[in-house]
């Protein structure tokens, strides 16, 4: 019995050192990503690279990181000067990852390169320091190439492939080849040269020149620091704080300065971050620069009241503002696929994904500052969800990936997946992406196609390199509700806001101008060719603060659609013509209260009808 279980013992270590020499540890060591690597390489002249990215915003650097690392010769290309791209143009100095309750752990879904970056956790942190390190770090890659100061000029494409981009650089004109290009500049370059379709702002809802809030940032010197963490250790004095800060009266009426962080930095500077400027046309340079100018006002007035107001601050002076604005929303490009509201609020878990994300779908765009000061406007808050790689394919060119919030994402849905720690975290995923399609000899379009066994196998190479990546089942709490496909078509348009709880007030009795408001706005929205002065001349007038009856609701729907009815008949002529669907017909009576999912429910109704 000894010998045997000797012999067997003995076997048991030759197939683990067996396993472990030629299995386990090219996977530890990445021997066989190696070999891989040496096996597809191709011969590279001066002007060909493995990858290409333009732009060093953060998700960019990311992007070059994992590429590199993985073995790709990388090239960074940017307009800029050094690497601090929108971090030291906007003084960007704090930033916080996503986390999500998962399997009731409670899980950090931006990993990997981010927390290089920023940390396990995130936090202040100074833009100047940021520059030095991302320097370092791209200094210690062998496989990056660098090249500062360029001026992109054209693209090279050929049936659905990006071949080359020619770049003006030291006074040359150089044309660079890769067999795939990642544009992370922030306003997408690269795509605009290759004529990739976009939209601005909310167009994608109808909604012309309307952005989320800008983000001013400005730099204080001889600030006293210790005085300024007492404040914010204690309670009552940061209470303090804040109800002194409410009687600061505002220059312009389109800044919101009530959440007001302040980061420290060296020298016993501080930057006041968080003032918000709504309702500016981003698209115009001109109304632009209005309201960079206004905010520079703004945070002059703000620092003299600081002065006089808290004594951390009583020798303090304006120092400098930014070079720009933090602009959260501009140009949204199309992809393979485009993330809707529908998969943030549900919680969706692709197949193809690369990044995981919470964080609330923010409609703040919609609103005044005035009222943005007192409500927040989220219109749901998803437990997590994923975004797959076709998110970031160009729709036209299929080696040409998007990284940044830039990517093809709906204007509301970009309001999370859009943030900066999602970005990073896609971006690193994107350089990964680019290196596993060199391996394999793959485009990332035939990637998003493959089967299971090769998602496996891609999925498996993100999470070696540092992306916090999983399978997940999470549902909205509404989605048992029978008026929760209204609510999805309303929230989608920005219509209806079920704040950080999902909590959209089905059984709270309606007001007739909650009716008329959703139904003349979803109309605008959703089918503004049926929109007339006509139409909003017929319902306008029941937009009274009255409770809303069965009748009323049925009177203005029926006024809506242009149907006539005898006085205190409508809900029998609503319901002869089938208008009134059937979950809620036996909900509706002329003389009981109509609720709020009812109102949601009868509000599609319209437009449906109206489509038809």
């Amino acid at each position: 019995m000894d010998r045997k279980r000797i012999i067997r013992n003995l076997i048991v270590c030759v197939l683990f050192f067996l396993t472990f020499r030629f299995g386990i540890l090219p996977i530890i060591t990445g021997q066989e990503l190696e070999k891989r690597i040496r096996k597809t390489s191709f011969s590279r002249n001066d002007n060909e690279y493995g990858l290409v990215v333009f732009g060093t915003e953060p998700e960019g650097i990311a992007a070059a990181l994992s590429a590199a690392r993985i073995g790709i010769e990388t090239l960074v290309v940017t307009e800029d000067p050094d690497p601090g791209s929108y971090i030291k143009s906007a003084m960007i100095t704090y930033t916080s990852p996503d986390y999500a309750v998962i399997n009731k752990k409670k899980t950090n879904l931006n990993t990997g390169i981010y927390t290089e970056l920023f940390g396990d956790t995130g936090g202040n942190f100074s833009y100047e320091d940021y520059i030095v390190t991302v320097r370092q770090m791209l200094a210690e890659e062998p496989n990056i190439t660098v090249l500062y100061n360029a001026e992109f000029l054209s693209a090279e494409t050929e049936a659905n492939v990006v071949k080359s981009v020619s770049f003006r650089h030291d006074g040359m004109t150089e044309t660079i080849k890769a067999p795939y290009f990642i544009d992370a500049t922030e306003n997408g370059d690269l795509l605009i040269l290759c004529g990739v379709p976009y939209f601005v702002g909310s167009e994608d809802i109808n909604v012309p020149n309307a952005f989320m809030p800008v983000e001013f940032n400005f730099v204080l010197s001889n600030v006293s620091w210790d005085d300024v963490q007492s404040i914010s250790k204690h309670s009552q004095n940061l209470q303090d704080f804040k109800e002194v800060l409410s009687q600061y009266q505002k220059h312009s009426s389109r800044i919101r300065i009530s959440n007001i962080s302040i980061i420290g930095q060296p020298n016993d500077e501080v930057v006041i971050s968080g003032i918000r400027v709504h309702q500016v046309n981003v698209a115009n340079k001109e109304l632009l620069n209005e309201a960079f100018n206004d905010a520079l006002t703004e945070a002059k007035m703000l620092t003299a009241f600081l002065k006089t107001a808290f004594v951390p601050f009583e020798n303090c002076s304006f120092k400098t503002g930014p070079a720009g604005f933090y602009i959260p929303e501009y140009r949204h490009f199309e992809g393979r696929y485009t993330l809707t509201v529908e998969d943030i609020l549900e919680n969706r878990n692709f197949p193809t994904k690369i990044v995981m994300a919470t964080g609330p779908i923010d409609a703040d765009k919609f609103i005044s500052a005035e009222l943005s000061e007192e409500y927040t406007y989220i219109l749901g808050n998803p437990v997590v969800y994923s975004i797959p790689l076709e998110c970031f394919i160009s729709k036209n060119y299929d080696n040409l990936l998007m990284a940044g919030r830039k990517a093809s994402f709906s204007s509301l849905a970009a309001t999370s997946a859009g943030r900066m720690p999602v970005s990073i975290t896609a971006g690193h995923a994107l350089g990964v992406t680019a290196a596993y399609c060199y391996i394999n000899d793959v485009t990332p379009v035939e990637l998003c196609n493959a089967d299971e066994n090769v998602l496996e196998d891609y999925q498996k190479l993100l999470k070696r390199s540092g992306i916090t990546l999983m399978d997940f089942d999470e549902k909205n709490p509404n989605e048992g509700h029978w008026a929760w496909p209204s609510v999805k078509e309303l929230v989608k348009y920005g219509l209806v806001a079920g704040g950080p709880d999902n909590d959209y007030l089905f059984d709270v009795e309606a007001y007739q101008e909650n009716l008329v408001t959703l139904i003349i706005n979803l109309i605008v929205k959703a089918a503004p060719e049926k929109y007339s002065l006509k139409l909003d001349s017929r319902i306008r007038p029941y937009a009274t603060e009255n409770l809303l009856t069965g009748e009323k609701a049925c009177e203005i729907v029926l006024k809506a659609l242009d149907i006539p009815f005898e006085p205190g008949n409508a809900c029998v002529t609503a319901k002869e013509n089938n208008i009134i669907p059937d979950e809620i017909a036996g909900k509706i009576t002329p003389e009981s209260p109509v609720t709020m999912d009812c109102v949601y429910v009868l509000t599609t109704r319209v437009v449906d009808l109206l489509k038809q």
